[in-house]
């Protein structure tokens, strides 16, 4: 199924994309499917069963989505149902405002260099040891078709990743069990301020050789406010498997020009090493995010000297096939 979070006005919830192309708020759903079973308590036994928000939903696991479907098969009976109170449940997609699927994840973890074609292009051939990675902030987030705004830091650029859904907690996982935490995919832009990366983001350090070395840091260039745009579905495992999500088409248009094309089975690493990895640094909890790693350019001449800022107004589309398009006009700050 696809799951998101959106708003209507104050009030934020989760839905579920149903065949019609509406968006069913999945707790009232299911209250007015209880009600329709004669459940005296509808409300409240939605309220644990399918909560309304999606950390909560993602911790009810697979018996929360079970009884989301009986939800779902009892609206395509009943379209013309409501909630309990009178809620509205389905709603078109342009009468409501996408969030990022999970606003308030407790870890957002972004691979670094991941493409095997990158890698070759622009490191060793050889390829790291271990997954690189660096984390992002909630603050970072925003919606698939939110603007991201991009103030005057140079050149600041376009990343389009997959993003695997941790659906349980854990710590030191074993490969055989990694795919066992994944509760779904995402699709994601890593805004990267390059400018700030290149320029201003190094420190010069002696080695034990007494040799300089540049270290990175990749602090402020990779997070500051919308540069995680991410959605517009939570696409889960039973829709699309493991296999299949990594081996999906990833793409990004900036002002209808395509500036990045590849595939997710360019990964270096796949999730059966990246999970365990993690999880020998961090207790793994729901609703963690882990980016897999961006795509090589489509014109690498046209994506290095293409400063979103200059594109003001103009709309940057990032797409990963059976996942999701998002849409997301670029604001000069």
């Amino acid at each position: 199924m696809k799951l998101c979070s959106f708003n209507v006005g104050k009030i934020n919830r989760i839905g579920v994309l149903m065949p019609s192309g509406k968006v069913a708020d999945c707790n009232y759903a299911y209250a007015a499917y209880q009600a329709d079973q004669g459940a005296a308590k509808a409300q409240q036994l939605a309220d644990v069963v399918v909560p309304s928000d999606m950390l909560s939903m993602i911790e009810c696991g697979e018996h929360g989505k079970a009884e989301l479907r009986k939800a779902m098969a009892f609206l395509e009976e009943h379209p013309e149902a409501a909630g309990p109170c009178g809620e509205k449940i389905l709603y078109n997609c342009d009468e409501i405002h996408f969030r990022a699927p999970v606003p308030n994840p407790e870890k957002i973890f972004s691979m670094a260099i991941n493409n095997r074609f990158e890698f070759e292009r622009c490191i060793k051939p050889e390829g790291p040891a271990h997954p690189l990675y660096f984390s992002k902030y909630n603050s970072c987030l925003c919606g698939a078709y939110d603007d991201i705004e991009i103030p005057d830091i140079g050149i600041v650029g376009t990343e389009v990743e997959m993003v695997f859904v941790i659906g349980k907690g854990g710590k030191n996982i074993p490969e055989s069990e990694a795919r066992d935490y994944i509760y779904g995919f995402t699709c994601h832009n890593d805004i990267t301020a390059f400018s700030l990366r290149i320029n201003r983001e190094w420190l010069i350090c002696v080695n034990g050789e007494g040799k300089q070395e540049k270290v990175m840091y990749p602090g402020r260039y990779k997070c500051f406010d919308t540069f995680a745009p991410m959605g517009p579905w939570l696409v889960t495992v039973d829709e699309l498997s493991i296999d299949q999500a990594f081996d999906q088409r990833m793409e990004a248009y900036l002002d209808g020009k395509k500036m990045q094309e590849g595939s997710t089975n360019e990964m270096l690493f796949q999730v059966d090493y990246m999970i365990p990895y993690l999880s020998q640094a961090h207790t793994l909890k729901p609703g963690d995010l882990c980016s897999c790693g961006t795509v090589i350019s489509f014109n690498e001449k046209e994506f290095d000297n293409a400063d979103l800022r200059s594109y003001d107004g103009k709309v940057l589309e990032s797409y990963i096939e059976h996942i999701g398009t998002m849409k997301n006009h670029i604001k000069a700050i």
